[in-house]
Formats: C-alpha cells, sequence, structure tokens
C-alpha cells in the first residue's frame, strides 16, 4: 500500500486536480467560441446589409448620398432578436411623425435656435404618448425632427427622401436578419428552458421536504423562489419564444423549427396555470405547519411526484419525444394525492391535494391532453383504491 507521501500518491492527485482544470478550459474554449460565431453573424449581416441598402438606394432610387439607408439597416440589425419585426415598424412610424411634428412647427414658428429645441421636444413627447416608452419610434421621431428643424433653411423637400430611406434600410437589414446567416431560434430557448424548469421542480422537491420535515422556513422558502427565481425564468423562457418565433415565421432555413416550436410554445403556455397552483399549494403548506395539522406520508410524496413530472416534461418537450413517462408519472402524484386525503388530514391538507390534483390536470394538459380528458384521469387516479395500479 503506498504511503500518504509516495511519488504515485503525488502523481495521482495531480492528475485528478488536472483534469477538472483541463474541463473548466475546454467549457470556457467552447463557450467563446460560440460568442465568437454570434459577434462574426452579427457583424456580418450588419456590414453587408448597410452596403446593401446604400447601393440599392444609390444605384436603383437614384437617391444622392442617401445617410439614413444604411443607418436604418443597421438599427434594424442591432435591434433585440425577436423584436425586428415591432422595430421595424416603430422606426418608420417614428420617421413619419417626425416629419409632421417637424414641418407643421417650423411652418408656426420658423427656425432658429428655440424653434429647434421646440421641434424636437414636441417630436419625443408625441412618440413618447405613443410608444408608451423609449424606443425606435421615440428615437427616429427625435432624429428625424432635429434633421429638419437644423437642414430646414438650408435644404428643401426632404421629407420624400427621408421616408424613402428609412424603408430602404429598415427592409434590407430585416431581409439581411431572415436570409444571412440566421441563428438557430430554438438554441436560445432551450438555454432559457433550463433553468425554467430546473427552478420550478426544485421549489416543488422542496415544498415537498417542508411536509416531510415539518419546517414552516422551507416552504417559504419555496414561496420565496417560485416569486422571484421562476418569474424571472419564465420572463426570459417567453422571450426567448418570441425571438424564435419571428425566425422561424421569416427565415426559411428555419422553416423546419417550426414544428418543435410550437410545441414548446404550447407547452410553456399551459405551464402557467401549473406554475400558479404551486404558489397556491406553497402558502397552503407554510400555513398548514404553522397550524401543525397531519401530515400524512403519501402527501408529501405526491408533491414530489408532481416534481418529477415536471423534469420529465422537460426532457420531452426538449427532445420531441412521447409524453408517456410524464402522463405516468403525473398519475402517480394523483394517486398519492388521493391517498393522502383518505388519511387523517386537515383544512390546509385538503386544500394542498386540491392543488396537487389541478397541478395535475396541468401537467397533462400540457402532454396535449384534452382539459376534459386530463380532469377524468386525474379523478380516476385519486379516487383509485389504496394499492391499485
Amino acid at each position: 500500500m503506498a504511503s500518504p507521501d509516495s511519488p504515485d500518491r503525488g502523481r495521482s492527485n495531480s492528475a485528478g486536480g488536472y483534469r477538472p482544470a483541463r474541463l473548466l478550459a475546454a467549457i470556457r474554449h467552447f463557450l467563446a467560441a460560440r460568442q465568437l460565431v454570434v459577434i462574426l453573424v452579427i457583424s456580418i449581416q450588419g456590414g453587408l446589409a448597410t452596403a446593401a441598402a446604400w447601393i440599392i438606394a444609390t444605384d436603383y432610387l437614384g437617391r444622392d448620398a442617401p445617410v439614413f439607408a444604411p443607418i436604418a439597416a443597421l438599427a434594424t440589425i442591432a435591434s433585440a432578436s425577436g423584436q425586428r419585426a415591432r422595430q421595424t415598424a416603430e422606426l418608420l412610424i417614428g420617421v413619419g411623425l417626425g416629419i409632421t411634428v417637424a414641418d407643421a412647427l417650423l411652418y408656426l414658428v420658423g427656425s432658429g435656435a428655440w424653434q429647434i429645441a421646440v421641434v424636437v421636444s414636441s417630436s419625443v413627447a408625441l412618440g413618447l404618448l405613443v410608444a408608451g416608452r423609449s424606443g425606435a419610434l421615440v428615437s427616429q421621431a427625435g432624429a428625424t425632427a432635429t434633421l429638419f428643424a437644423t437642414l430646414s433653411g438650408n435644404q428643401r423637400s426632404l421629407e420624400l427622401p427621408r421616408i424613402i430611406d428609412a424603408a430602404v434600410g429598415a427592409s434590407v437589414g430585416f431581409l439581411t436578419v431572415a436570409l444571412l446567416l440566421p441563428l438557430d431560434p430554438l438554441r436560445a430557448v432551450d438555454r432559457a428552458a433550463k433553468p425554467f424548469f430546473n427552478n420550478l421542480a426544485a421549489a416543488i422537491h422542496t415544498i415537498a421536504q417542508a411536509l416531510t420535515a415539518g419546517d414552516q422556513n422551507k416552504a417559504m422558502q419555496a414561496l420565496d423562489a417560485l416569486n422571484n427565481t421562476v418569474t424571472k425564468d419564465t420572463t426570459s423562457l417567453n422571450d426567448a419564444l418570441r425571438s424564435a418565433e419571428e425566425t422561424v415565421t421569416i427565415a426559411p432555413w428555419w422553416r423546419r423549427r417550426r414544428d418543435r416550436y410550437r410545441h414548446y410554445r404550447t407547452v410553456v403556455d399551459r405551464l402557467a396555470p401549473f406554475t400558479t397552483n404551486v404558489r397556491v399549494m406553497a402558502r397552503r403548506v407554510a400555513t398548514l405547519l404553522e397550524y401543525h395539522e397531519p401530515v400524512p406520508p403519501p402527501l408529501p410524496q405526491a408533491v414530489d411526484a408532481l416534481g418529477d413530472a415536471l423534469t420529465h416534461l422537460h426532457r420531452d418537450s426538449s427532445t420531441a419525444r412521447g409524453f408517456g413517462q410524464t402522463r405516468q408519472t403525473v398519475l402517480h402524484a394523483a394517486r398519492l394525492a388521493g391517498q393522502a386525503s383518505r388519511d387523517q388530514i386537515g383544512t390546509f391538507g385538503g386544500t394542498v391535494i386540491l392543488q396537487i390534483r389541478s397541478g395535475a390536470s396541468d401537467l397533462l394538459r400540457a402532454t396535449d391532453v384534452t382539459p376534459e380528458e386530463a380532469n377524468h384521469l386525474v379523478r380516476d387516479a385519486a379516487t383509485e383504491p389504496d394499492g391499485g395500479p
């Protein structure tokens, strides 16, 4: 047997410590390479879109120095993924709004320093009223008003050229995103779905642990996670889905991903009431423990099974496989809830059982089961005799 100070032991420790370091280095290298790919794609899109917008405006539309065409193209490329259609519309509306306000006010008050301030302030204020927040519409309204207010004394008939520039640039930018190296729309969805499902399942398992240990603080921890972490995860996942929807709609390269996108979208939409039920369940569990109501063993087991079912649903959704394992686990949770209801149970315990059954029905609906069939399956499972299949 080698001594603690033997050379073999030293080499073993060194190798053991070296493997994690190499693994971390490989992960960092992989992530850096993926980030470089994203940067490369967006930069190529931006460069080609601005050049194409300039060529179209000058060579085909006869515009002289159409500086706003490439600017509009770049603004569309730089828009957040999933918001480019809206940003493009806002850009064009903002241009028209700025032109209208600038023309009207310059006609009434003339040109000059204070007139510029009035025109730009009015355009920005009107843009905020229309858009409800800052964005492409407000910035374009303000920029267009500034252009007209400062150049009105030197150049005339700027309205139509400015509209043409904006339309050409925005259209070219939008088409470039759709046709030139569009990024995989569902990769971001997969990344956003992982923390959502994992954190929601973890919160459910924490509720089960609270019931098993009789620990009210654990139930409150789960509720805090649901109200904070899971809420943020839900927002991120919905943002990723909106981005994917835009790409699978406009990019012909990724139309084959439409079915998987719709599948993901349906699952996430149907999990909204499930998340609400879990929040209510966490509150009722905290109250149950506060009043020291009895906790029959099948109750935490049913909650645990509900968390397991959610994990199976994530796997089935990401791989587009059947939902057999998910449905089986959901019905197991309903069966355990039924067993708990036939044991000694208090008022709040009965409410928890109802939330488990409602959550089970929600999960079944997320697996393409109709609401009527889902309720029927859960009810049958919950009323099976103890020891049933």
